[in-house]
């Protein structure tokens, strides 16, 4: 038996390994997609398709199927259409795309080997179709071409079928749906066929004169006119013909009636074949030449058509995918033993292809699958109820697994895959009369036959492992045949109903347990994977299902073990304590996603109290800068009316305050504004930090510090726990739980200048009688002017720089009481004076332009000035 088994052995394992595709119903797969393609170029793409090793083909494939899966989704008038609302916003309208029409393609390649012979001449038909691959294979570059930067990989592999548009444009029109050359294929050849139509109509015109004469001397005569052997005869009567000269030609089944060409009509009608020879000799001219332009491409037609079968397969996939709902996986390295290769086999809501077509049919639908297996944890053990799903579980994997590797899409949420370089797999009865082999044999064989292959870039399933023997060597067999793949750092799946196995997937690093669910109520499968825990066999609970009569069920009972009932007992309460803490679970995270959504809220208020606290800034700030212009344009009336008589100006001095007050007022609302909307994004950015405790000890003319703003403000009233505080020049409301620091209360007169001063926002210039300002609020400071005249001043024998400074000065108050002109006393000297203030004078904001003064007023001692007034 041994020698017998080593000999079977390498065959049965080459068996194993091509039978894997087939184990896994791979075929039935590639049967389901060829559904969603139409022509035979892209059948015989798929039908090339398998698993791979090739990074490259791979990611070429999914690239090509999930953009085909775009375009479809653009296209006008497909079922998977997308909505123009479902389109991103500001993305703008989504343009849609041509549709493109793979059923019409008819494969070329028998046609294209007889051009490959020199000397062979297509037929019309054969040319016809060429040409209507041409056309269409045009059609699809074409739209391809027009949406190359959403598609880039479809658009370049449309770019390698060559241009046939001119071919198109030659040929178009030349043969008829019938497969004969039209009358315009060549000028020759309508000149000949109108010969043609001419010599008929002479010869019918004949005959029907003949049948005219016939008539008249027989009233039997048909006027009949027909064909035989390509020559127009009339029938006549057997006991006529020989009262008719001419050439007979035939004669009916009964010998009645023979048809005879007439004397007259020979020549005609030989005329007639001759112009027909003539016509057959142009239309095989065009034919070899027609069939000589096509043999110069016969290699652009067939790699038009390797291009063609490569793009129906990948819109072919994206059918697949939208009708499936399948995403593109990922695969993970090269190779899975690199070290810096991360390395997952991940399925979320993943479903058996096969099977949810099958359901689908009978309106049902299929339970989803997921799973998560790593680098950390590489194996899993699956247990549960027969009937549970354990076998579909291992085979969605396994298919799925080959769909990836093959470059195909995958029904499923989300899918990621390490780049197997083998799938290994033992499901089914193996079992061989012929070969002597029993069921248990056979798995061992095999699974043999797998250890040799295993490595860490293999798939590993095991169905039913240790079934077939006895249940105790069973156990232990398994529990040593897993744990030798997981040595080997394969990826394995294994479902089991061996208590042995269960412990050693609980217990083991690097070894996951789950089970299928089953409903205990109900005695029914849910079908659902579960992870985290082993699963009971419920062999019982099915049979009583199934109708297995009661006394059986508790003789069976009776004769259990002790410490089986108390595992199927543990295994039961493990289940319900799964459950509760599942649904504590969902709880928690519903309770989270409440307090979330209350804590967006809450943001979202303190925003909207922000905004409105700004805008009680702004309105505040508008009120003040009107008391600061009211204010301002007085003081500055003061000052005019204090000038001498000679320095005056006929107009009203409060038309210049109010040009200065409103840029002083623009600039400083701009500063307080930047600076109110900084405290209003640091408050909002914090608002959500832990808060301190309240303080409750507050008082009104208390000095206080609000949370995140940095200036101190003075308590102005106070209702329970909600605070006006006022901040320099502005107001706020607020609560006690924003107030951070409280400081001793101040005196008045430390806030507030002499009864000259005018409290404003701006710091005003230094001068005799300056108060010290507050570091949040400043003075503005209004000072006496000497007594002296604004129209001229005398800066003869002062530095250029004592100059500059004092008849600034001068040019401001000048400016401010209205003066149009000054003269400035400089000297004539060596021009160093002068020099120094034409300068400033040309970029004084007060100045409209400056010359030197007329001889009599001092020429070139002097400049006069004339100012924006």
């Amino acid at each position: 038996m041994a020698r017998l088994i080593a000999i079977l052995g390498p065959a049965l394992q080459f068996t194993m390994a091509a039978d894997v595709l087939k184990l896994l119903e791979f075929e039935g797969l590639l049967a389901l997609i060829g559904g969603y393609i139409s022509s035979p170029l892209g059948k015989t793409k798929l039908a090339a398709v398998a698993p791979t090793t090739d990074s490259g083909l791979i990611t070429a494939r999914q690239q090509r199927a999930a953009e085909a899966r775009a375009y479809l989704r653009a296209s006008a008038g497909s079922k998977w259409e997308q909505p123009r609302s479902a389109a991103a916003p500001g993305a703008g309208k989504p343009q849609s795309t041509a549709p493109l029409n793979f059923a019409a393609l008819a494969d070329p390649s028998r046609i294209l080997q007889k051009l490959a012979i020199e000397g062979t001449v297509l037929e019309p038909r054969e040319i016809a179709e060429v040409v209507s691959f041409a056309g269409h294979a045009s059609d699809i570059k074409r739209a391809l071409a027009a949406s190359s930067a959403r598609f880039p990989n479809l658009a370049a592999e449309s770019e390698r079928i060559a241009d046939f548009h001119s071919l198109v444009r030659d040929f178009g029109g030349k043969i008829l749906p019938s497969g004969e050359l039209d009358d315009h294929a060549s000028a020759e050849l309508r000149r000949i066929r109108r010969e043609i139509e001419k010599q008929r109509g002479t010869i019918l015109s004949s005959l029907k004169a003949f049948l005219r004469t016939q008539q008249e001397e027989a009233a039997e005569q048909d006027e009949i006119v027909t064909i035989r052997g390509d020559r127009f005869v009339v029938p006549v009567r057997s006991s006529r013909k020989t009262r008719v000269a001419g050439v007979v030609h035939g004669a009916s089944s009964t010998g009645q009636t023979v048809y005879m060409e007439p004397l007259e009509t020979i020549d005609l009608n030989n005329e007639l074949v001759s112009l027909r020879e003539e016509e057959q000799r142009e239309i095989q001219r065009i034919l070899a030449e027609m069939t000589t332009r096509l043999r110069q491409r016969v290699a652009e037609f067939a790699e038009a058509a390797e291009r063609l079968g490569v793009l129906e397969l990948a819109f072919g996939c994206g059918r697949f995918a939208l009708e499936y709902d399948c995403v593109i996986p990922a695969i993970h390295g090269e190779n899975a033993r690199a070290a810096e290769s991360r390395s997952r086999l991940v399925l979320k809501n993943a479903r058996h292809p096969l099977l949810d077509a099958l359901l689908r049919g009978k309106r049902l639908s299929v339970v989803p699958l997921s799973l998560l297996l790593d680098d950390e944890n590489r194996v899993l053990v699956i247990s549960g109820p027969n009937t549970g799903g354990k076998t579909v579980a291992l085979k969605t994997v396994g298919l799925l697994t080959l769909m990836a590797i093959s470059g195909l899409p995958v029904p499923a949420e989300q899918a990621e895959f390490p780049l197997f370089d083998r799938v290994l797999a033992d499901i089914g009865d193996y079992q061989s009369i012929q070969e002597s082999l029993s069921t248990f044999s056979a798995h061992l064989m095999n699974i043999s036959s797998m250890m040799e292959l295993a490595d860490p870039d293999s798939l590993i399933l095991l169905d039913e492992l240790g079934s077939a023997t006895d249940p105790e060597e069973a156990g232990a067999l398994g529990v040593a045949i897993i744990d030798r793949f997981r040595s080997a750092g394969a990826y394995s799946i294994a479902s089991t109903h061996h208590m042995q196995v269960k412990a050693y997937a609980t217990n083991t690093p690097g070894v996951l347990s789950a089970h299928m669910g089953f409903d205990e109520q109900t005695l029914q499968p849910t079908y659902r994977l579960e992870l985290g825990s082993p699963g009971k066999s419920s062999g019982l609970a099915i049979a009583k299902r199934l109708g297995l009569p009661q006394d059986v069920l508790d003789r069976a009972t009776q004769t259990m073990s002790t410490a089986h009932l108390e595992v199927e007992q543990f295994l039961s309460r493990l289940k319900q304590e799964r459950a509760a803490a599942a649904t504590l679970r969902h709880d928690l995270e519903e309770k989270m996603a409440a307090q979330d959504a209350k804590e967006q809220k809450w943001k979202e208020e303190q925003r909207h109290r922000e905004e409105k606290r700004a805008a009680e800034w702004e309105k505040q700030l508008d009120q003040l800068w009107q008391n600061v212009e009211q204010r301002a344009e007085q003081k500055l009336r003061e000052i005019a009316s204090r000038q001498p008589p000679t320095a005056r100006r006929p107009h009203d001095p409060a038309k210049e305050a109010g040009r200065v007050v409103a840029r002083l007022r623009e600039q400083t609302k701009d500063e307080l504004r930047q600076t109110a909307i900084s405290h209003i994004g640091e408050a909002s950015e914090a608002a959500s930090a832990d808060r301190t405790g309240s303080i409750r000890d507050v008082s009104v003319g208390d000095r206080v510090r609000l949370r995140d703003v940095r200036q101190f403000g003075i308590v102005r009233r106070r209702d329970g726990d909600s605070l006006e505080v006022e901040i320099g020049f502005l107001r706020t409301k607020t609560s006690l739980g924003d107030i951070v620091e409280v400081l001793p209360s101040i005196s008045p007169k430390h806030n507030m200048g002499s009864p000259a001063h005018s409290h404003a926002l701006g710091q005003g210039r230094e001068g005799a009688g300056t108060t010290k300002a507050s570091p949040s609020t400043f003075d503005l400071h209004m000072e006496k002017t000497a007594a002296r005249p604004l129209t001229e001043i005398n800066v003869i024998g002062e530095t250029a720089d004592e100059a500059r400074n004092r008849v600034d000065k001068f040019l401001d108050d000048a400016f401010l009481a209205q003066v149009q002109k000054v003269r400035i006393v400089h000297g004539s000297g060596k021009g160093i004076l002068r020099q120094a203030l034409a300068e400033m004078f040309s970029t004084h904001p007060h100045v409209e332009k400056f010359s030197p003064a007329p001889q009599n007023e001092g020429g070139a001692g002097a400049t006069v000035v004339e100012l924006k007034v």
